[in-house]
């Protein structure tokens, strides 16, 4: 490996390293450096070729996705708001989605009753039957209500959005439901994008993309973007890779839908050369990807076949063609002639480099990763590393005593806490800081009396399990998980390393740890062994933080009036009925991004006045795992609703409330608490 028999030190190594490389590569340099110099160039421009091409398929396709999107949106606002598309308000909406991208023409919403709101870019002078627009028209909104009879087809004619140069109506004729666009797409139950067809309010040709809205099974009509082929031919022209370079969109027939060169457009079969060559040599190779020659004086191009999104559920194509001179000219056909000589020269230098590096950077690139692993505590990744080197394996050894040491030391102090505390520089210093925390208490429902019941070891896995579920919870969302106490567990967020939102954080990750757990206990409930059920009290507070015992002994934790106020909001969960008790204190900190709802005022041992607390039941924007159901956002806001009665006295509008809420949920203990106290009240009047 080395020209030495017998361990020698490290700066002895690198010393002859540099003797034996730098007098062969200088010279090589010196000699043939012009010719590395045009290798580093063709090696760029055939990478700008393909980033190039790469970049111009993606903007191709980002023309169709935002449509289908746009479509998709439209349809869900449609469902869940049929009457705002009944509002002139909604026009701001559907002006919004043509005006946001230029290869639209027009977007529209269309009832199962046959009224219809659109909103269209002025492309021609029609506008309505035998009518033109006003001059300066740039967008037209129109409104088809069959609810009023007689019909009308109302026009408003806009200059810039929302200057109104006029208005129309003649007697509505026009009935969306008998269009294609619109019965594909119901008959589909799904997006669909329509063949080339005419537009009845302008005549020219172009796609329509629909999705049907559909609420429980009832067709409530379709939403529908528009765009024409002018205009995509237009955006094909607007991004081309280079000057000369084509883009074509094509149908499953090679035939033409759009064209970067928009005379060459709309016509069925593809009349240009280059198409046609490249459509033939894609057949003939069957890659999407080529070089292929055409035309009089057999120009070289770059081919590229992209396929449109599977949702686009039509079997189009992108089309990309380049000459490939556009990129290399010149500079390839000197570089085709040095290609020999440049690559033999980099093969003898990379074949000497490697020969003299390997066994100097080896080990050294062994270690680097080991210590990278031991700050992350993953031990299981260390190596054994062995080196000639006396420096390196020294140091090898050291490692491996520092891996087996943090590795013994974690095994008892929670890694999360160990690795702040690294990070933070406190150590085990003794001393304590006030430092507003959030605190977290969970504990398991009837754990006493499961314990009596089930196998020891059983049980003692499925605590595992558990207290592995809330742990991996409480550390993805940045927390300490401070100690473990019997089946419960105690973690804090902001300390020793402090975390922006830490109320919202613990929250999160508090909705996370219920989730997972629901999973495991339906597992466990296949397997007939009881659930396992977690409850939650979290509270933010001024608390200490810090080490704390002797010098041969510290703990890092916290103390406080916060902690005993976090720790009773955990216990009671059990006297409400509910699973995760948060504070006001919670709610002033990252209320608005939660899903919660109030419960009543307690009173907590120790602490004078009473303290409002709220039930947490999922996150408002978080990732799929803690988002709400339908039934736990309803559940928030009828809670909320009745609450604020109570809190303003109106017990028989309350009680009622929380009867309502009861009729929709009647297991929830919170409403049936509530709604015996406005009893109560209503009785003692």
């Amino acid at each position: 490996m080395f020209p030495f028999q017998n361990n020698v030190k490290l700066h002895v190594a690198i010393t002859w390293l540099f003797v034996l490389l730098t007098l062969p590569v200088t010279v090589f340099f010196a000699v043939f450096g012009y010719q590395a110099d045009l290798l580093v160039v063709d090696d760029y421009s055939r990478k700008f070729i393909e980033k190039s091409i790469k970049d111009n398929v993606n903007n191709a396709r980002r023309l169709i996705d935002p449509i289908i999107s746009a479509s998709r949106t439209g349809a869900a606002l449609m469902r869940d708001r049929p009457s705002h598309f009944h509002d002139a308000s909604s026009t701001d909406y559907l002006h919004e989605i043509v005006a946001s991208n230029e290869a639209v023409y027009s977007a529209n919403a269309a009832f199962a009753d046959g009224s219809f709101r659109q909103v269209r870019r002025a492309v021609s002078a029609k506008a309505i039957p035998d009518q033109a627009p006003p001059a300066g028209t740039r967008f037209t909104d129109r409104y088809i209500d069959t609810r009023k009879k007689p019909a009308l087809d109302a026009y408003r004619f806009h200059g810039e959005w929302g200057a109104v140069l006029g208005n129309s109506a003649v007697p509505a004729s026009y009935d969306p439901r008998v269009r294609s666009y619109y019965k594909d797409a119901v008959q589909r139950g799904a997006v669909t994008v329509s063949d080339v067809h005419p537009f009845l309010s302008s005549g020219e040709l172009g796609l329509s993309v629909a999705t049907p809205v559909i609420n429980q099974g009832r067709v409530l009509g379709v939403f529908t973007v528009d765009l024409t082929l002018e205009t995509l031919s237009r955006y094909l022209s607007d991004n081309r890779v280079t000057a000369n370079s084509i883009t074509i969109m094509l149908d499953e027939t090679a035939g033409v839908i759009a064209h970067s060169e928009l005379e060459r457009g709309w016509t069925h079969k593809a009349a240009d050369v280059r198409v046609v060559g490249a459509v033939a040599e894609r057949l003939r190779g069957g890659k999407d990807r080529f070089v292929f020659s055409a035309g009089p004086d057999n120009t070289e191009y770059i081919a590229t076949f992209s396929p449109f999104p599977k949702d686009f559920n039509k079997p189009w194509e992108l089309l990309i063609i380049t000459p490939t001179d556009d990129f290399v000219g010149l500079v390839k056909s000197t570089n085709r002639d040095m290609m020999l000589l440049g690559v033999l020269a980099f093969c003898l230098q990379l074949a000497l480099i490697y020969r003299l590096s390997k066994g100097l950077s080896k080990p050294i690139e062994q270690l680097a990763d080991d210590v990278s692993s031991i700050r992350e505590f993953n031990f299981a990744k260390t190596q054994q590393v062995v080196s000639r080197v006396r420096e390196i394996a020294g140091l090898a050894r050291a490692v491996r005593m520092l891996a087996q040491a943090l590795e013994s030391f974690t095994s008892y102090v929670p890694r999360g806490l160990v690795q702040q505390l690294m990070e933070s520089g406190q150590g085990t210093r003794l001393g304590v800081e006030s430092r507003y925390l959030t605190l977290f208490f969970t504990d398991l429902e009837g754990f006493s009396t499961l314990s009596e019941s089930e196998p020891s070891q059983q049980l003692l896995e499925r605590v595992s399990d558990y207290f592995s579920s809330v742990t991996n919870a409480i550390e993805r969302e940045q927390g300490t998980v401070d100690k473990y106490i019997g089946d419960a567990v105690m973690a804090f967020w902001g300390a020793p390393k402090r975390v922006e939102g830490h109320a919202y954080l613990a929250c999160v990750a508090a909705v996370r740890s219920q989730r997972r757990m629901a999973i495991r206990n339906r597992d466990w409930a296949a397997q007939n062994m009881a659930p396992l059920k977690v409850r939650i009290g979290i509270h933010c507070d001024a608390v200490l933080v810090g080490n704390v015992g002797s010098a041969e002994r510290v703990s890092y934790t916290v103390m406080g009036d916060g902690v005993n106020v976090a720790a009773r909001l955990e216990g009671i969960n059990k006297e409400m009925g509910t699973w995760v008790c948060v504070s006001q204190a919670v709610f002033r900190e990252a209320g608005e991004r939660l899903w919660l709802r109030p419960i009543d005022t307690v009173t907590v041992k120790g602490r004078k006045g009473e303290l409002l607390i709220y039930e947490l039941l999922a996150i408002r924007d978080g990732d799929a795992e803690v988002a709400p159901t339908q039934d736990e956002m309803l559940l928030c806001d009828m809670t909320t609703q009745a609450y604020t009665s109570y809190a303003q006295e109106h017990w028989e509008q309350a009680r009622a409330a929380y009867a309502a809420i009861l009729e929709r949920f009647p297991s929830d203990k919170v409403a049936q608490r509530m709604r015996d106290q406005c009893a109560d009240r209503l009785r003692g009047r």
